[in-house]
């Protein structure tokens, strides 16, 4: 009985499996975003082998901070030197942009400007660039971030203009954008 009723109607059929293939295709991308990260990490983690840790109890002081930051990232960006936008995102970017999309529908004009009021408007970023220093750290929403895969700690989202970045906290450098994830606002 159900077999005649799928037969009847091949159209549903043709359009679930379409819809499975989307998902998997989707799935797969932010698989391989995830692989990338944990790639990522993996290097990082090499670079900052032999970097002073602070002990247990000590305050570094903002030079010494400074100091390990500033080596973290010139050593990562001659290990990444060949780095390009999209070496993280890869494929996943589509989705982030449609998360960001989303999320720009459902919102009213006015929360989407509150939203991206301090946002830094220096575009476009760029792999392996320092964050700038004087440059606002506006947090992506919540109802973003929600939808956004889990990033690991000492990597986090940031907008950038009409980019979202991926930048390192630890280093203070980009480590890969999307570019314009952020859709006009139109009133």
């Amino acid at each position: 009985m159900i077999l005649a009723l799928c037969a009847a109607c091949p159209g549903t059929l043709a359009a679930a499996s379409a819809q499975e293939s989307a998902t998997a295709e989707r799935d797969g991308a932010l698989k391989a975003f995830n692989q990338r990260v944990d790639a990522y990490l993996e290097l990082k983690k090499k670079m900052h082998t032999d970097l002073p840790k602070p002990k247990p109890g000590d305050r570094a002081t903002t030079g010494q901070a400074e100091t390990t930051q500033d080596t973290l990232a010139a050593r990562i960006q001659i290990a990444r030197k060949d780095a390009k936008p999209g070496d993280i995102f890869g494929d996943a970017s589509r989705y982030f942009k449609q998360i960001i999309q989303h999320d720009a529908e459902t919102r009213g004009v006015r929360d989407a400007y509150a939203a991206m009021e301090e946002v830094p408007a220096k575009s476009p970023p760029a792999v392996n660039a320092i964050y700038p220093e004087k440059a606002a750290l506006a947090t992506v929403p919540p109802l973003i971030l929600v939808n956004l895969p889990r990033l690991p700690d000492g990597l986090e989202y940031r907008f950038m203009g009409r980019d979202l970045i991926l930048r390192d906290r630890d280093a203070n450098i980009i480590v890969d954008f999307v570019a314009g994830a952020v859709p006009v606002l139109k009133q």
